[in-house]
């Protein structure tokens, strides 16, 4: 009995290439969502640090409730791009789950191809292994 040859083994090494790519393409918008994550959480520790210096100093001079209400408001409009950064970003990670969900359901159609195969294979070497038998018993029967 000749041994097991996938024909498509090629191709299913092709598609878990894919899917390790796809992957990783995943990993590297997770690095990206820690790095939005910390930004936006400097952003609101700016926030806080700045209202709480003006609480803490009691009496300020115009020019520094001018000053901290102009960085507030830089910061209230760097928290609105945050978020935008953030709603881009999910539709990427979006996009890219469905893609690495379709790699995946690719590799897995070709390896059910592939054990399908291996069953038939199976069955056939087992049927002529029980043939040789069968042959090797009724030669020794008829001596």
């Amino acid at each position: 009995m000749k041994r097991f040859l996938f024909g498509l083994a090629r191709a299913l090494d092709y598609r878990r290439q894919q899917l390790e790519l796809e992957e990783a393409k995943l990993e590297v918008l997770l690095a990206e969502r820690g790095r939005l994550d910390a930004d936006s959480l400097r952003i609101e520790n700016e926030v806080a640090g700045t209202r709480q210096s003006l609480m803490v100093t009691g009496s300020a001079e115009s020019q520094e409730l001018v000053a901290a209400d102009l960085y507030l408001g830089y910061l209230a409009e760097e928290k609105k791009r945050q978020a935008a950064k953030l709603a881009n970003w999910q539709e990427r990670a979006s996009k890219q789950q469905r893609e690495m969900v379709e790699a995946r359901r690719r590799v897995r159609l070709i390896e059910k191809l592939k054990d399908k195969q291996f069953q038939a294979w199976k069955s056939e070497a087992d049927r002529e292994q029980e043939n040789l038998s069968a042959e090797l018993y009724l030669a020794r029967w008829k001596k």
